[in-house]
């Protein structure tokens, strides 16, 4: 990239970050890889909901350097100013599924395997309920896998879990990073059923001597 080219990119991401934060997470290429509503790439996690699942403090610490966060993180370094950074973190934590208008992305309220990718759940608990996500605080250090512990639970209890969230189980006295939100009110009944079901589906696959 020419000095003349690189100065005309940093011009245009700067007026972006003063005039609209939506213009900046295009500008950084942030949408290549995240969805946005309906428009985006698939690589990282749908970031539709992510202020539902997160507060703006961890999103602007995320994007300081993803990569101290989680070292085998797929995304990388974006060496953001901490104007861009702060007017990134402000329109993501605003971002609580209003991007889906009146429809969401799964064709039907019983689409469990959907709701759990694009509502963000594995951005959390990864695909398939694996786990891996670094939570500095929590027990452990990380959001466990869930097929150990969703065997422990009947069908109503997890979704009175689900409607509820959680508090990370903290180590040491220590407030954990990342809390499970509450999903009652943000999806519907059906949504938290078919969720559910999905999700005890993990807790069949997951190997025996994980328990």
């Amino acid at each position: 990239m020419s000095f003349r080219v690189l100065t005309i990119f940093l011009i245009v991401v700067s007026t972006a970050s003063a005039a609209n934060p939506a213009a900046l997470f295009d500008a950084h290429g942030c949408r290549a890889c995240h969805k946005i509503g309906e428009r985006g790439g698939n690589s990282g996690p749908d970031l539709t909901m992510v202020g539902h699942r997160r507060p703006r403090a961890w999103i602007d610490d995320w994007l300081a350097s993803p990569r101290a966060f989680k070292h085998d993180t797929q995304m990388p370094e974006q060496g953001l100013s901490a104007a861009d950074r702060a007017a990134l973190a402000g329109f993501l934590s605003e971002q609580k599924g209003q991007a889906w208008g009146t429809a969401r992305p799964w064709r039907t309220a019983g689409d469990g395997c959907v709701i759990y990718v694009r509502a963000g759940c594995v951005a959390c608990h990864g695909p398939a309920g694996q786990g891996g996500h670094p939570n500095p605080g929590g027990r452990g250090g990380m959001i466990p896998r869930l097929g150990p512990l969703l065997a422990t639970y009947k069908k109503d209890e997890l979704i009175s879990k689900l409607k509820r969230g959680a508090v990370a189980d903290a180590e040491d006295g220590q407030t954990a990073a990342v809390d499970m939100p509450a999903w009652d009110s943000v999806l519907s009944d059906a949504e938290l059923d078919a969720l559910a079901d999905y999700l005890l589906t993990l807790a069949q696959r997951d190997p025996k001597d994980d328990f």
